[in-house]
């Protein structure tokens, strides 16, 4: 009940209702009030009259009595006219004021709240002029009055006929009302029904229905403002729809960005996995290769001790019986190849245990020593040595431009070499037989203090995907050839302990430019 009753109160017709209502009451009101106004202003004017009327008639009748102070027709004459109905109170004064009759009504109120009087002066008639007044043509004066008379009227009534008018005005003010209410709500009811239908369709369309189409019943204002109505709906339903699929592919690149990820963190624990088995097999190699390499270090060092203690005596032979052959060749050309080759063995084998203890290294995660005064040229022509002992790209020619006033830097001369020599080993490999060869040049740059190597090699480039992640372990343009996918992984690794950069760009018209940039620091600064 409560809730309808509120329902009720907050809706546009009952509001137009109540005021309508409410104007309807203030009119009926007004007119209440104005009715019983008038009635009691003729009711007064009436009740005055009938006294001015009577003291009138009874002040012409008295005249002779009264001047001839008959009092006992006086008294006649005022009982006679007392009996009047609505007559109170007569009163009789002569000209000195003194009161000659004073009957009161026994039929009626005599309170000075309910009567009304009028006073009629009793004046002696003059039906011929004075003389002076006919000599000189001016109207005679009037004569003094020689008495009065006092007619009061009852008004007792008039409450009565107030009440009287009250309730007749009350009723048909109360069916003028009611009659005003039953013609008008069923009008109001059809002009605010186009209204009702408006709201009802707004509160579907703020519960996100929007398909609802609202019937247009006038082509009035509120026809106007439901057609208005409507177009925005449509519009809503077509913005609603393009949420929706905005939403579904939004939802979609999510899935979609979500399996990527997926994809790259399964990709990231496959290498994460792969490090873990490259780290075991480092560890597991290295002991393997130590073993032998020791042994081919220690019959490298017994050759080079054992060639020098023999050269006097097979100088002396050959001074004695002349120039022989050792391996193929003669001696004379012997004795430095065979110094040198042993000399070789030695310092491969020093170089390949290094190599090991590097990796060993670079497995559990120790930092490579760094020394000062690294030359990056030596650096070079040590690579140059390893790759064209390599063999296997024999047929690619390596160009080197070596800088002559190169500055030193700190640094690992045996991992530099090893980043030179991955480098030169890639360039050579992506450089067709019948291309111009590898070109590897080193520079100084004082502006930015820094030594720079670069390498260029005319292939066919690198693909933008594998240039986004070519610093990525087991990464590789080569991997049906055999290409780990870590040489560029740990050369990176090494120029970032280096304080240096490895950088990659097109080589016009084709082919690919690597810079390495080397910092020129002091060893406290490293």
């Amino acid at each position: 009940m409560l809730n309808q009753l509120k329902l009720f109160r907050q809706s546009f017709r009952s509001r137009i209702f109540i005021a309508f209502t409410g104007l309807t009451f203030l009119m009926a009101i007004s007119f209440m009030a104005i009715t019983t106004t008038n009635e009691i202003a003729h009711y007064r004017a009436r009740a005055d009259e009938k006294a001015q009327l009577l003291a009138s008639t009874l002040a012409s009748t008295i005249k002779l009595p009264l001047f001839s102070g008959d009092r006992t027709t006086l008294e006649r004459l005022v009982s006679e006219m007392i009996e009047t109905y609505q007559v109170a109170r007569i009163t009789i004064t002569d000209h000195d004021n003194k009161i000659v009759v004073d009957s009161i009504s026994h039929h009626t109120s005599t309170t000075k709240q309910s009567t009304t009087s009028a006073t009629v002066s009793v004046l002696a008639s003059s039906s011929t002029p004075t003389v002076d007044a006919a000599l000189s043509g001016v109207p005679s004066t009037s004569p003094p009055p020689f008495g009065s008379v006092q007619v009061s009227i009852d008004t007792s009534e008039l409450r009565r006929s107030i009440s009287t008018t009250l309730l007749k005005t009350a009723a048909i003010v109360f069916l003028f009302w009611l009659t005003f209410l039953a013609v008008t709500y069923p009008v109001l009811k059809r002009i605010t029904k186009s209204f009702e239908t408006l709201t009802q369709g707004l509160d579907a369309m703020m519960t996100g229905t929007f398909s609802l189409q609202i019937p247009v019943e006038s082509d009035d204002e509120a026809g106007r403002a439901t057609q208005a109505v409507n177009r925005l709906a449509d519009t809503l339903e077509e913005r609603d729809a393009e949420n929706r699929n905005l939403q579904a592919e939004l939802l979609n690149a999510m899935r979609l960005e979500m399996q990527e990820e997926k994809s790259k963190m399964m990709a990231k624990m496959i290498q994460t996995n792969r490090m873990t088995s490259l780290g075991l097999l480092i560890s597991s190699m290295a002991h393997n290769i130590n073993t032998p390499n020791g042994a081919i270090k220690l019959a490298g060092h017994y050759i080079q001790k054992s060639w020098k203690d023999l050269i006097p005596i097979l100088e002396g032979v050959a001074k004695d019986e002349g120039d022989f052959q050792i391996g193929g060749l003669q001696f004379s050309e012997a004795r430095h190849e065979l110094a040198s080759a042993a000399d070789s063995v030695c310092r491969n084998a020093e170089r390949v245990e290094r190599v090991i203890q590097d990796l060993r290294a670079y497995n559990v995660g120790e930092r490579s020593e760094l020394a000062p005064g690294i030359s990056v040229n030596q650096a070079v022509e040590g690579a140059l040595t390893i790759v064209r002992a390599h063999g296997s790209q024999a047929q690619v020619m390596i160009r080197h431009h070596l800088s002559p006033h190169l500055p030193t830097i700190t640094g690992n001369q045996n991992q530099l070499e090893q980043v030179l020599v991955n480098l030169l080993l890639n360039a050579m490999q992506a450089t067709p037989e019948d291309g111009a060869g590898v070109t590897i040049t080193t520079m100084h740059k004082p502006e930015e203090n820094e030594v720079q190597v670069i390498v260029a090699d005319e292939g066919p480039g690198l693909p933008e995907l594998v240039v986004q992640n070519l610093f990525e372990p087991f990464t590789s343009t080569r991997v049906e050839k055999g290409g780990s996918g870590l040489g560029l992984y740990i050369s990176n690794f090494i120029i970032t302990e280096h304080k240096g950069t490895i950088t990659f760009a097109p080589n016009h018209p084709r082919g690919t430019i690597v810079t390495v940039c080397l910092p020129v620091i002091p060893l406290s600064s490293s």
